[in-house]
């Protein structure tokens, strides 16, 4: 089972059920609606939020209930609070332990899931260091992570040569910067391979 976002709303499906193979719907639905438009003291006060389309809310939503979801199955409601705990120990984990290192992993564990036969490599900046992509197959890819020393926690920043990626948005944790890295490098793949960079080796 998992949930997927349906324009405005949620569903719980069931995939690969019945002869035809096509999801089996659940019982469950969640129409996802703002209560209204914010002005610019609400935008000010809520931020990014409040520019959110149903759409992006719900989709939003899914993700996290399939998160809960793969802690723990029979328990949704216990596991929605075990995945709170666990973001704020991972927060926790990036103030008290080193970043980079952190960075690494996390674009380590992308790059094994995709199957990409890039390297790892260090830049060492005055705010910071660059934890780009090498290619020793092909030709480069010009993406990394700029993790951040600059403010009371570090902040980590997906980064195209020198220009910013994903709308100029820096994450809190590794992950969800080497996540949107993912989906930079697979636009820079699309736009750009012509067979000389060689992303499987």
């Amino acid at each position: 089972m998992r949930f997927i976002a349906d324009r405005n709303a949620v569903i719980l499906i069931e995939e690969g059920t019945g002869k035809t193979g096509v999801p089996t719907i659940g019982p469950l639905r969640i129409d996802v609606a703002k209560g209204r438009e914010l002005d610019a003291a609400g935008l000010e006060l809520f931020g990014i939020t409040g520019l959110l389309r149903d759409e992006d809310l719900a989709a939003a939503l899914a993700r996290c209930l399939n998160a809960a979801l793969a802690i723990d199955r029979e328990d949704l409601a216990t596991a929605s609070q075990a995945l709170e705990i666990l973001v704020s120990q991972q927060l926790a984990l990036v103030d008290a332990n080193d970043p980079v290192r952190l960075t690494e992993e996390s674009m380590r564990y992308v790059l094994d899931q995709e199957r990409w036969k890039f390297d790892l490599k260090q830049d060492k900046r005055s705010d910071g260091v660059r934890v780009a992509l090498s290619n020793p197959n092909g030709d480069e890819v010009p993406i990394g992570i700029h993790v951040s020393n600059r403010g009371k926690t570090p902040s980590f920043w997906v980064m195209q040569e020198n220009r910013l990626v994903q709308g100029g948005h820096a994450y809190k944790i590794p992950i969800q910067a080497a996540t949107a890295m993912r989906q930079a490098v697979q636009e820079y793949l699309d736009m750009h391979d012509t067979g000389t960079i060689k992303p499987f080796g």
